[in-house]
């Protein structure tokens, strides 16, 4: 904006007679012009022009700290709903591994290892602890039968394949396709029971069963390194 459409604005604002024009009173525009633009300007106003969006951003940083209080302040019953599962406490968790212990087999020589759940206030889905004791059982069979292959023991390498059949045929399930991690049925098994995500994992765990039987355990082998406790 120049200069002239400033001094114009600032006479039509002024309630005093306009002085007479000429040269004089061009003048005194100037100087009361130069005055004013020399006054320090009124911190007022920055803030006056800043304040609605500082609110705003106010606003939306107070309200992301409350999200953040009320999601850690959550119980498990709350946390259960908002991932829409159902969860249990630790003392839960860990009563379903030992309950799965009495239906499940190790192979001889071999203990249950001591269940490790975490954080005294971290929460599991329902039947996790019965499907790590599958697990746990799972990789001692494997391991079982690599030793057996290694000593050239074939009593002991049926009776751990057979062992790792029944688990696949009773205690081990597919999830459907899409669910989660954590997916668990509504009404689940009455035996201990684990679900594979629907990715192909479960296949190749079958695969490398036969092909151990075949003669080629070498993924048998990486699978009981990779898995045990």
């Amino acid at each position: 904006m120049s200069t002239e459409s400033i001094m114009v604005r600032l006479r039509r604002a002024n309630p005093l007679a306009q002085a007479l024009a000429g040269e004089d009173n061009d003048r005194e525009d100037n100087d009361l012009f130069a005055r004013i633009i020399a006054l320090p300007s009124d911190p007022r106003s920055a803030h006056r022009v800043r304040r609605p969006t500082e609110r705003r951003r106010r606003v939306l940083v107070l309200a992301f700290a409350l999200a953040v209080a009320a999601l850690l302040a959550s119980t498990a019953f709350a946390i259960s709903q908002w991932i829409g599962g159902d969860v249990v406490r630790p003392p839960v968790t860990r009563q379903e591994y030992l309950d799965a212990q009495k239906q499940l087999t190790l192979p001889p020589g071999a203990t249950w290892p001591k269940f490790h759940i975490g954080e005294p206030n971290s929460v599991t889905p329902r039947g996790g602890g019965s499907g790590q004791a599958v697990l746990v059982a799972q990789n001692a069979w494997e391991c079982y039968w690599v030793e057996a292959i290694k000593r050239n023991d074939a009593a002991a390498g049926q009776r751990a394949q057979d062992e790792l059949n029944r688990l696949l045929a009773n205690n081990i399930f597919v999830a459907p396709v899409g669910a989660s991690e954590n997916w668990a049925p509504t009404h689940p098994p009455s035996v201990p029971f684990v679900f594979f995500a629907h990715d192909g994992g479960l296949n190749w765990i079958r695969s490398a069963y036969k092909e151990a039987a075949a003669g080629n355990p070498q993924n048998l082998m990486d699978s009981c390194r990779a898995n045990r406790p």
